[in-house]
């Protein structure tokens, strides 16, 4: 069962606890339902791209001692149609369902978003993968180009970046989000490395002094109503509130699943859920 009292509401939807499973866990759009079970807030599919996309070669996924992970997939994914397909069969499900898309042009983050938008309850708009091949739109102009393409709109859009401290930078990407109408930023996402000459991403507990400096600047910086999701090094409870009490509306977990298990998003749930229970009683006492 979810935790008592952690229900969230995230862009018209509810989510029965503020801990999501980030996208990289189900590309293809195969595990909604499997993600209820483990106890999921919500579900994020993807990155989803426009066309089929076999990623790169060759391909990592290592688990490191630390509790991070190191991946090399380049976005394979079965394309945006197939994906939509299989979602509007699965749908309805007890928890909200986004999906993250991607692609190499901003035509193509228009495609993707066109095909996927009446599937998902809001679209995460990736500009951050670390390894894949092709254009890059991290940068806020280069950004900017998706906008013009993302249209109409009928599912919320929230803008996924890459992990920062540069406080500028993290200032131009939430005027870009802003600018675009956009509900919201999830912050952040894989750390570029280099691991054995390959180009990869870093994922895990090294990355949330990161995350937890953008969550708080991002909420300083950003009106009330304006949306925030913690991603990257939420392995336990402790973390996942300390995001909270910074100002994150929800996190999104993906590393902690392959070293605490598949009920990882139920068991940082209940920790969080206890951890407010002890504050509540020292409140008290």
């Amino acid at each position: 069962p979810d935790p008592p009292g952690l229900e969230v509401r995230l862009l018209g939807s509810k989510a029965p606890n503020p801990v999501g499973i980030a996208a990289g866990f189900d590309k293809d759009g195969r595990l909604a339902r499997l993600a209820v079970a483990m106890g999921a807030g919500f579900h994020v599919v993807g990155s989803v791209m426009p066309k089929p996309n076999p990623g790169v070669e060759p391909k990592l996924l290592v688990r490191l001692p630390d509790g991070g992970t190191i991946n090399r997939l380049g976005l394979p994914s079965p394309g945006a149609r197939v994906v939509a397909e299989r979602l509007s069969q699965i749908r309805p499900i007890p928890i909200p369902l986004a999906v993250s898309i991607a692609a190499h042009t901003p035509e193509g983050y228009g495609e993707a978003y066109r095909i996927v938008q009446l599937t998902a309850d809001w679209i995460e708009v990736n500009i951050s993968c670390p390894n894949v091949e092709g254009e890059s739109f991290e940068d806020p102009e280069r950004a900017q180009l998706i906008c013009d393409h993302l249209h109409p709109r009928r599912a919320p859009l929230l803008l996924k970046i890459p992990p920062t401290k540069d406080e500028r930078r993290l200032l131009e990407y939430l005027d870009l989000a802003k600018g675009c109408g956009m509900s919201g930023i999830v912050a952040g996402n894989t750390l570029p490395v280099r691991y054995r000459g390959l180009r990869a991403g870093l994922g895990g507990p090294r990355l949330f002094e990161t995350t937890l400096y953008m969550v708080r600047r991002l909420r300083e910086a950003a009106e009330r109503g304006f949306v925030i999701v913690g991603v990257g090094g939420v392995d336990s409870g402790r973390r996942a509130l300390k995001l909270i009490d910074a100002g994150a509306n929800a996190v999104e977990i993906l590393s902690a699943i392959i070293h605490r298990g598949p009920l990882a998003p139920s068991i940082i749930s209940w920790e969080v859920h206890e951890l407010l229970k002890e504050r509540r009683l020292r409140a008290g006492l």
